[in-house]
């Protein structure tokens, strides 16, 4: 459906070596989670140490921390830094962030901002195109109570039927191997095509912890798909 491949994102990210394992799988894009209270977040040490070895290995690839909420100061710990090996390249919003704070993270920092919204609903969906937030992209994961992501969960593919999604947007939710290319290709089905993908939980054999080997049957599943 596109000359451009879907992209791959693969988020939560806990260690260094883990993420060179997983840019060597071949995704566009890596995530780090900067949330308190989640099985994947790591300090800013970590995440400055991740980064860092990205950037040295495919410096194309997107270091995106996500954070949910953050003030101020939690944003400081994590950007501030004159080494521009040390930080990410997006910041991923994943909380209750109103349009006005999107756009002055993104006016402060310098950084393209990927609003993630949790989906209850199809109309959840088309107003999620009425934020004036100055959102670069969009990351659609699937609504639980009291759990910001990583849930395994997926949205319901049919919610996406006849919907004008304006401009880049991920998939998220629920996501593996074992279904990812059956998602494209139903999507497509629909006429609709995801910028990206994004995996996490099904990419583990536990919280934090990557099977390298279910990483790169993803991305190979992916680029299968035929969208």
């Amino acid at each position: 459906m596109g000359s451009v491949p879907v992209q791959v994102k693969i988020c939560g990210l806990t260690t260094p070596r883990q993420a060179q394992a997983v840019v060597a799988c071949g995704v566009q894009a890596i995530g780090v989670i900067a949330v308190a209270g989640s099985p994947r977040w790591v300090p800013p040490s970590v995440s400055q140490a991740i980064w860092t070895v990205v950037q040295e290995q495919n410096p194309s690839v997107e270091r995106v921390l996500v954070v949910a909420n953050g003030d101020d100061d939690q944003l400081d710990a994590y950007l501030a830094t004159q080494d521009n090996r040390q930080r990410p390249t997006v910041l991923q919003l994943h909380g209750q962030e109103q349009p006005e704070r999107c756009r002055q993270l993104g006016q402060r920092w310098g950084l393209p901002i990927w609003k993630a919204h949790r989906i209850g609903s199809p109309e959840n969906l088309r107003t999620t195109q009425q934020h004036r937030d100055g959102a670069a992209a969009r990351l659609f994961d699937a609504h639980v109570p009291r759990q910001l992501g990583g849930t395994g969960r997926q949205l319901p593919l049919t919610w996406f039927g006849h919907q004008r999604l304006s401009g880049p947007w991920w998939l998220a939710g629920g996501l593996g191997p074992d279904n990812v290319a059956a998602t494209l290709q139903q999507l497509a089905t629909m006429g609709v095509r995801p910028d990206g993908v994004d995996a996490s939980s099904g990419l583990e054999y536990a919280p934090g912890r990557k099977d390298l080997r279910r990483c790169a049957a993803f991305v190979a599943a992916v680029r299968g798909a035929g969208v």
